[in-house]
């Protein structure tokens, strides 16, 4: 990767030779979607300018990464905060995850010449944020321009990879069955011991960007790393409100009995609010928390569910390569309990530590089985491979019209044509609404000809 990582900077650099650019005139304290960079018109972005802004300023700057171009919705996570704290938002349309890195490379490129030219930034105060794969491309652009001064990252993976730089503060999040949970753990584990300013959220859902309540408190710990810095005035004021709200927080946390969380928020709290605010009542707390037989019990017991989780997830691996190399798939049935999806979902409705290891492992599966693996098999014509990935991953949810229908394409092409009917139908009755689609998907073309597939595309064609 380091081929990429020169190429990327020698394109960040050449942005100060560039020449002077008329500045943006756009409404503020609106989403303005759609705007054109203006070094490459097939870049676009979301720009959100707060309703404070006036002319002789320059603001912190949020740049923000979905994996799948999604500006607006990624944008609207962090509308309200950066209101309230006067930041701009620059979301990109183009950014990918699952992909290569040209797209990225060419989303990087174009946004920080637009923030350096056509944005009113404060170069100080660039921040970046990514979910899923796209954490990696915030990551690789603070590497590789070293002026990024913040990164708040959602449910990455192998993030760790690309952090070098122990000054640079990271906002870690996921949520507590999101697949790539453990990986999150371990990035806060390896900033710690790097000593870069860290704060970990966890938050209760899948593999999704954090609520916008999350977003805002990431927002938050980066004006008081920039307080702590020294790139934005003090403001004791903010600062006091700001750790009355962290206290009761973690509480709060407390109180429900997540002695483990509770801990950790008030450690946090003693390391980010020193030399801004006496934080001895978080550490006494903290203390008292680390000192007690629960804490310990709870050690134990998340350490043996990451420990279960890992062999989870080794033995995932190990019997989807076989089912990836095979010439002919193994029974469903065989594959289903080689790999525990019973047992695991027996477990998943516990409500422990384990109860959501299994429900990430299951997560997991769920994503390779539905994603991963067709999106290999499926240009290579390997329909039978195919089609036992998304029935596995029916087996773990039943609810997406999307695997149904892609389930009808495979069994349509491996001349099962009553099976494919019947997910077919399954998939419209899921809500699967895609009439286009249904009218000239050439995967569908070995049912065309049933009365049956004609009843239901004249139906699915009369709904509005």
């Amino acid at each position: 990767m380091r081929h990429i990582f020169l190429c990327l900077f020698l394109l960040c650099t050449s942005v100060s030779s560039t020449a002077e650019i008329e500045p943006l005139q756009v409404p503020i304290g609106e989403m303005v979607e759609g705007i054109t960079c203006h070094s490459d018109p097939t870049q676009t972005y979301t720009l959100y300018i707060p309703s404070a802004y006036t002319s002789d300023q320059r603001l912190p700057v949020l740049l923000v990464f979905d994996p799948r171009g999604r500006s607006l919705l990624a944008a609207e996570l962090f509308r309200d905060a950066a209101e309230t704290y006067g930041w701009i938002i620059v979301s990109s349309d183009n950014t990918r995850s699952d992909t290569n890195w040209e797209p990225n490379l060419a989303a990087i490129r174009a946004l920080w010449a637009e923030i350096h030219s056509r944005i009113p930034a404060d170069f100080q105060r660039i921040y970046a944020t990514g979910f899923s794969g796209t954490v990696a491309v915030a990551t690789v652009l603070a590497r590789t321009t070293g002026e990024v001064a913040g990164i708040i990252g959602c449910g990455g993976q192998d993030s760790a990879n690309h952090v070098d730089d122990s000054k640079l503060p990271f906002f870690s999040t996921a949520g507590d069955t999101d697949f790539n949970f453990s990986q999150m753990h371990l990035l806060d584990e390896f900033l710690a011991e790097q000593g870069n300013p860290h704060r970990l959220v966890i938050f209760e859902g899948p593999h999704t960007w954090m609520p916008p309540a999350v977003a805002r408190e990431g927002i938050e710990w980066m004006e008081l790393i920039a307080m702590r810095q020294g790139t934005r005035n003090r403001d004791q004021e903010l600062i006091d409100r700001l750790y009355s709200a962290d206290l009761e927080r973690a509480q709060t946390v407390a109180a429900d009995g997540h002695v483990l969380a509770a801990a950790r928020r008030f450690r946090e709290m003693e390391r980010t609010y020193s030399g801004l605010h006496d934080s001895s009542e978080a550490k006494v707390a903290a203390d008292q928390i680390e000192a007690g037989e629960e804490y310990r019990f709870r050690l134990k017991t998340a350490k043996r569910a990451r420990g279960f989780e890992a062999k989870c997830r080794e033995r995932q691996n190990t019997e989807l390569t076989l089912l990836r190399n095979s010439e002919v798939p193994p029974p469903k049935r065989q594959l289903a309990s080689s790999l525990h999806i019973r047992d695991l979902m027996r477990i998943a409705g516990k409500t422990s530590d384990e109860g959501l290891a299994a429900q990430r492992c299951l997560n997991n599966l769920y994503t390779v089985l539905s994603f991963y693996l067709p999106q290999g098999d499926l240009p290579q014509g390997r329909y039978a491979q195919v089609a036992t990935s998304y029935e596995l991953s029916l087996m773990i949810r039943d609810d997406n019209p999307v695997v149904w229908y892609n389930l009808a394409c495979s069994r349509a092409q491996l001349g099962q044509k009553n099976d494919a009917m019947e997910a077919l139908e399954k998939a419209l009755e899921k809500g699967f609404s895609n009439t286009e689609l249904l009218a000239t998907d050439t995967d569908l073309d070995p049912l065309r000809k049933r009365d049956d597939f004609k009843t239901l595309f004249s139906s699915q064609m009369g709904n509005p």
